[in-house]
């Protein structure tokens, strides 16, 4: 593995051995084994997102806005709060991406995870294309965030999974492209805001979560038509 994988696994490792994060430590192992074999649009390791992913909730130290929204909570139950919330991060894909049977029920019963994370994860988790799937549904969008937004943890790592969709926008095609702005100003931001009334503790974390979105992707809406809706041949070039 290269020299980020290492360093950013191990970040995230010591820190949840330092705090205690029986999750955590869980969800990181698991990650690697789920998503092992899967690449990025960039080329990278697929498990290297997730774990970006974690690692941003963490620097954001989301433990204080925790203790600051619930002072008349113990120690032990905002640490719990953020276990569970960097391990729906490092997992927020599992199901999506590696497709594990049973909308991820083993998490629980085989590697004995928190219920509250397979809950997360299984919120964050959009239905699947292909047909006849174990999990057949139609994907609503306006369904998916709203079910995200009922919750302070998936409402956090949404916005932070995006964030980090958004670093490698350079490589996505035009489309696509196209299909994350147009998202970003449905849903991510709105989500945002929504969260910021409802958790005003938690302004700050997503007031930076929103701007690092938009550094990553707000240099490309300049080439998306207002009028039309589609993007300009120059997003080929960018």
């Amino acid at each position: 593995m290269s020299t980020s994988y290492l360093k950013l696994y191990r970040f995230i490792e010591n820190y949840a051995v330092k705090k205690e994060l029986r999750n955590t430590l869980i969800a990181l192992p698991l990650a690697v084994k789920y998503h092992e074999g899967q690449k990025r649009d960039d080329g990278e390791p697929y498990v290297m997102h997730p774990m970006r992913v974690c690692a941003t909730l963490i620097l954001l130290r989301i433990e204080e806005a925790f203790r600051k929204a619930y002072p008349n909570k113990s120690q032990e139950w905002v640490w719990r709060q953020c276990d569970i919330t960097f391990a729906t991060a490092l997992l927020h894909d599992s199901i999506e991406e590696a497709q594990i049977p049973k909308k991820g029920k083993e998490l629980v019963t085989v590697y004995h995870l928190d219920k509250e994370v397979l809950k997360n994860v299984r919120i964050l988790s959009k239905p699947p294309k292909r047909k006849k799937h174990f999990w057949s549904q139609r994907y609503r969008p306006r369904k998916y965030y709203r079910k995200i937004s009922r919750s302070l943890i998936d409402s956090m790592v949404k916005p932070a999974d995006r964030k980090d969709n958004c670093r490698t926008f350079g490589v996505f095609p035009a489309k696509r492209k196209k299909k994350y702005i147009i998202e970003n100003y449905e849903y991510i931001y709105p989500l945002c805001k929504k969260a910021k009334r409802k958790y005003p503790e938690f302004v700050r974390i997503f007031d930076t979560l929103e701007r690092l979105i938009k550094e990553n992707a707000g240099r490309y809406e300049y080439l998306l038509d207002a009028k039309t809706g589609n993007l300009t041949e120059r997003v080929n070039t960018c």
